[in-house]
């Protein structure tokens, strides 16, 4: 079964729908209540499905494994911004099945214009993020885990591991559920031969916003996983880390992104999530 959490982006996600082809389940869950959304989806052949409101990319993805995922089958998560063909995903089923603990596997990530992502990302931890103020983040990382973007999970795992956390909003979510597999013995990985093509940010149109939701899911992971010092630790080093950055900053609008950094940190992301709308 495919999953697809859309908002808005209504022509990305026919794109991502059309690379796909035709032949797999798809699902997809529309927190923008589009109805040009329910057009597309159903001209496709996905099953449509519309939350009363906009619910959360975590709560998404759980209102399809809950209710249209059969029991044991794998999942692949793709984001609306991202193309993946049918070749490329069997590419990745390969690879997943060659081991026997891997819960997770992503293929590379490329750009429209061909230029490559970084698919690999360390676990966030106050360690990390504290070895980040002096810019060696993954020099210090123990646990990687694999963008979400376009991300394939084993049925087993799904079965062990269990659905999303929705008490990420939006973002860190991923990470959440990989560190559980890890931390249950599973691995992740990296399908080398297999390429999606994916719109970095394609799914949100206000970058401000995009940096509270990801701050506020940052506090919300190092809270659930290091309690409240290792919080604390870890806003303390976020701030230090984006003083640095704004200190090496070449030009004004990096200068702003890590002001607005700062100031998330100092107050709180989670506190300032909550005075916009739909976030608590």
């Amino acid at each position: 079964m495919v999953v697809i959490v859309a908002y808005g982006c209504e022509d990305q996600l026919a794109a991502s729908l059309h690379a796909l082809g035709p032949g797999l389940p798809v699902v997809v869950v529309d927190n923008g209540g589009s109805d040009r959304a329910q057009r597309i989806s159903q001209s496709f052949g996905a099953t449509y499905v519309r939350p009363h409101t906009n619910i959360g990319f975590a709560a998404a993805v759980n209102v399809a494994l809950r209710g249209y995922r059969e029991p044991g089958s794998d999942v692949l998560l793709l984001n609306p911004d991202a193309c993946l063909r049918a070749t490329d995903l069997a590419k990745m089923r390969d690879e997943l099945y060659r081991s026997s603990d891997l819960a997770a596997i992503g293929p590379r990530l490329v750009n429209p214009d061909g230029g490559e992502q970084k698919e690999l990302w360390p676990v966030p931890s106050p360690w990390s993020t504290l070895s980040g103020v002096i810019g060696a983040t993954e020099l210090f990382s123990r646990r990687w885990f694999v963008s979400g973007a376009v991300l394939l999970l084993r049925g087993t795992a799904i079965d062990s591991v269990g659905t999303f956390d929705e008490r990420f909003f939006l973002y860190a979510e991923e990470a959440d559920w990989q560190l559980r597999a890890l931390r249950s013995g599973w691995r992740v990985g990296l399908a080398q031969d297999a390429t999606a093509v994916h719109l970095s940010g394609g799914t949100s149109a206000d970058p401000v916003r995009r940096e509270l939701l990801f701050d506020a899911s940052a506090e919300r992971f190092a809270r659930k996983w290091y309690g409240t010092f290792g919080w604390q630790l870890f806003r303390t080093a976020s701030i230090l880390a984006a003083s640095r950055r704004l200190i090496m900053a070449r030009d004004s609008e990096a200068k702003l992104i890590q002001r607005r950094t700062i100031a998330h940190y100092w107050r709180g992301p989670v506190r300032c999530a909550q005075d916009l709308d739909g976030v608590s």
